[in-house]
C-alpha cells in the first residue's frame, strides 16, 4: 500500500513537472516567435540587411557603368545612351531604365523598383523608391486608392506632382485639413509624376516641361493655406515659380507648416517671396513654421524676400534653416503694411518670434538686409539664432537684423560670423536701431567682418533710438561681444554703444555660457549653450 501511494505521489510530481515544463516551453516559444517577428525581430533585421546589400550592389553597378560610359566617350562626358548601354551589359537588357532630366540622369532597377539620381560626373546624389499613385490628382486617397478623412488620424496625402497641383488649383476644398507629404518630389524627375493629366496636359513629360520651363510661370503657389501640413522630412525639389503674385510653396498661410524642405528658384516680380510661404498680413500669431529648410534661390523684385517667409507679421518660426541666396530689389520704402527692398535669411519683413534658426545663404537687398530678419517695426523675439552668410544692403545691414523701427525687440543668445556690408549702416548684430525701438541685445557675439562707408559697429551700426528726444529708447546691451579686429570701415564709426573685448574667443564663450547659468530677470531656460568648432567658428551645443 505504501509503495502504491509513493507511485501516486511520484506520478503527481511528474505531471506537475511536465505541466511546468510545457508552460516554460510555451513561454520560450512565445519569446522566440516575438524575437523573430516583432518590429525589431530577426526577420525584419534580415530583410533590412538584404535590402541594404541590394542597394549597395545597385550603386556599384551604376558606378561601374558610369566609369565605362565616360571612358568610351571621347570628351569624357556621361550621356544617356552610353550609360544605358553599359548598364545593359552588366545587368542584361531590360533590367534598368535610364532617363535624362536635363541636369541629371535617373536610373531605375526594374526588379527592385528603386531609382537613383546620377549627376553628369557619374556621382549618385539621391536614391528612392518608385511609388505609383493609384489616384493621381486626388489627395483624399492614399497611394493605394484608399479613402482618407483629412484629420489627424488619417491626413490627406501628397504622393506625386499631380497631387500638389490639385491642392494648388482647388485649395478651398482642403481648408482646415491635415495634409502630409508621402515622399520626396522632384519637379524634374519623371518618377515624381504619375500620368501628367493636369493643367490640360496629356502626359507626364508634357506636364514636367510646363512646370520646369523657365520661360513660363512654373508652379502656382498654394493660396490662403489654413491647415496643418507635415512634410515628414521629405523635400520638394527643383520647384520653379515666376509670378507677379506672392511666390513660395504657399502664397499666404495660417495654421501650421512643419518638416519640409524646398529647393529650386522662386521669384515674385511684384510682391513678396519666400521659400516656404510668401506672406501673411495678419497682425496676430496666425502661423507656426517648424523644422523647415530652404535651399531655393528666392527673389522679391519689389517687396520682401526671405528664406522661410517673405512677409511674416503673424508668424512664429522655430528650428528652420536657410541655405539659398535671397534677394530683394525694391526701392520705395513703405512703413505701413509692408516694406519694400528688404531681405532676410529667415524672414524678409516682420516676424513675431524666431527661435533656434540659422542662415547659411547670401542675403542682398537695395535697402535692408539681415541674416535672420531684414526689417521689423513691431515687437519681436529672436533667440538662439545665427548667421554665417554674407549680408549686403544698400542702406542697412545686420548679421541678425537689418533694421528695426518701433516696438520692443529682443535679440537673445545669437551670433554672427558672416561678412556684413552696407553703404550707410552696418552692424554685426543690427544695422540700424531706429527711434521708438526698445532694443535688448543680451549674450550675443560677432566675429564677422563689418565694412561700409559710414556708421559701422561690431554690434549696432547706428542707433537713432537713444538720441535727441528718444533717449529713453537707448539700446540695452548685456554680455555681448564683438572682436575689435572685425571693423573694417572706411568712414565714420557708429556712435551707438558697442561692447568689444580683446580676450580670445575661448574666454568669450566661457563668459556667454556663464551668463546663461546665472539667473536674473530673464528666463534663460530655452537658451542654448555655446561651443567653438574646429574651424574657429562659433556654434551652439
Amino acid at each position: 500500500m505504501r509503495i502504491k501511494n509513493e507511485l501516486k505521489n511520484r506520478r503527481g510530481i511528474t505531471l506537475i513537472a511536465l505541466v511546468i515544463t510545457i508552460i516554460i516551453l510555451l513561454i520560450l516559444a512565445g519569446i522566440t516567435i516575438a524575437t523573430i517577428t516583432s518590429d525589431n525581430g530577426i526577420i525584419k533585421n534580415a530583410n533590412e540587411a538584404k535590402e541594404q546589400t541590394e542597394i549597395a550592389e545597385e550603386k556599384e553597378i551604376i558606378d561601374m557603368a558610369s566609369l565605362q560610359a565616360m571612358g568610351n566617350n571621347k570628351r569624357g562626358n556621361l550621356v544617356k545612351e552610353e550609360l544605358q548601354e553599359q548598364l545593359d551589359k552588366i545587368t542584361n537588357d531590360g533590367k534598368t531604365e535610364v532617363s535624362d532630366n536635363g541636369e541629371e540622369f535617373e536610373v531605375v532597377f526594374v526588379d527592385s523598383n528603386r531609382y537613383y539620381t546620377v549627376d553628369k560626373e557619374g556621382n549618385i546624389v539621391e536614391e528612392g523608391k518608385v511609388v505609383i499613385d493609384k489616384s493621381p490628382g486626388d489627395i483624399t486617397k492614399d497611394e493605394n486608392g484608399n479613402n482618407l478623412k483629412g484629420d489627424e488620424s488619417e491626413p490627406y496625402e501628397i504622393w506625386c506632382i499631380e497631387d500638389l497641383i490639385e491642392w494648388s488649383q482647388n485649395y478651398k476644398n482642403y481648408q482646415n485639413s491635415n495634409i502630409i507629404l508621402g515622399k520626396t518630389l522632384d519637379f524634374k524627375s519623371n518618377y515624381s509624376y504619375t500620368n501628367g493629366k493636369m493643367l490640360g496636359c496629356t502626359s507626364k513629360e508634357e506636364l514636367k516641361d510646363l512646370l520646369t520651363n523657365t520661360s513660363g510661370s512654373g508652379f502656382t503657389p498654394i493660396a490662403n493655406f489654413s491647415s496643418t501640413f507635415n512634410g515628414q522630412g521629405y523635400e520638394i525639389q527643383n520647384m520653379y515659380i515666376n509670378t507677379e503674385e506672392n511666390a513660395g510653396l504657399f502664397s499666404k498661410a495660417s495654421g501650421k507648416i512643419e518638416n519640409v524642405k524646398i529647393s529650386g528658384n522662386i521669384t515674385s516680380t511684384e510682391n513678396n517671396a519666400g521659400g516656404i510661404v510668401a506672406g501673411d498680413v495678419d497682425t496676430t500669431i496666425a502661423l507656426e513654421i517648424n523644422e523647415c529648410e530652404n535651399k531655393a534661390k528666392v527673389v522679391a523684385s519689389k517687396k520682401a524676400g526671405g528664406g522661410i517667409a517673405g512677409y511674416g507679421n503673424g508668424i512664429r518660426i522655430s528650428n528652420c534653416y536657410n541655405y539659398g541666396d535671397i534677394y530683394s530689389y525694391g526701392t520705395d520704402r513703405e512703413y505701413t503694411e509692408s516694406a519694400t527692398g528688404t531681405a532676410g535669411g529667415i524672414v524678409g519683413t516682420h516676424c513675431a518670434d524666431i527661435q533656434d534658426c540659422g542662415n547659411e545663404g547670401n542675403v542682398s537687398s537695395t535697402i535692408s538686409a539681415g541674416g535672420i530678419i531684414g526689417y521689423r517695426n513691431l515687437e519681436f523675439n529672436i533667440v538662439n539664432c545665427y548667421n554665417n552668410g554674407k549680408i549686403t544692403g544698400a542702406t542697412y545691414s545686420g548679421g541678425i537684423i537689418g533694421e528695426t523701427k518701433t516696438g520692443t525687440g529682443n535679440i537673445y543668445n545669437c551670433y554672427n560670423t558672416g561678412n556684413i556690408y552696407s553703404d550707410s549702416n552696418s552692424g554685426g548684430i543690427a544695422g540700424h536701431i531706429y527711434y521708438g525701438t526698445t532694443a535688448h541685445i543680451y549674450n550675443c557675439c560677432n566675429i564677422g567682418t563689418i565694412t561700409g562707408k559710414q556708421n559701422i559697429g561690431g554690434i549696432i551700426g547706428r542707433s537713432s533710438a537713444g538720441t535727441g528726444s528718444y533717449t529713453q529708447y537707448m539700446p540695452i546691451i548685456k554680455n555681448t561681444y564683438s572682436m575689435p579686429s572685425t571693423l573694417k570701415g572706411i568712414g565714420n564709426f557708429s556712435t551707438s554703444e558697442v561692447i568689444t573685448d580683446e580676450a580670445n574667443i575661448e574666454n568669450i564663450i566661457n563668459s556667454l555660457n556663464e551668463y546663461i547659468s546665472n539667473l536674473d530677470e530673464i528666463d534663460k531656460s530655452s537658451w542654448k549653450k555655446w561651443r567653438l568648432q574646429e574651424n574657429g567658428y562659433l556654434a551652439f551645443e
